[in-house]
């Protein structure tokens, strides 16, 4: 549950919201909230900023939804990642 809620305050929360979810949670609980991201949830800027806070770099792809049944390899990736690495 503290992943779930996290993954959201990480997309829509204003850096006054994460100050105050910093009394409350480490920074373990952000991380692993990176680790083991909800697929569909993380907006692109999102993703990034996160990982590039916690000096992730290059920056993962972000999580891609499974559809049961259904060969991923068969549908068109219409929003590919794109490779990110914060300036120097």
């Amino acid at each position: 549950m503290t992943q779930q809620f996290l993954t959201y305050l990480m997309n829509y929360g204003t850096e006054q919201d994460v100050e105050i979810a910093r009394k409350y949670y480490s920074d373990a609980d952000f991380e692993a909230t990176l680790d083991n991201p909800a697929p569909g949830v993380f907006f692109r800027e999102a993703w990034i900023k996160w990982n590039t806070r916690y000096n992730r770099a290059p920056v993962p792809a972000l999580p891609k939804r499974r559809i049961p049944g259904v060969d991923p390899n068969s549908i068109p990736d219409l929003f590919p990642a794109k490779s990110y690495r914060p300036e120097s």
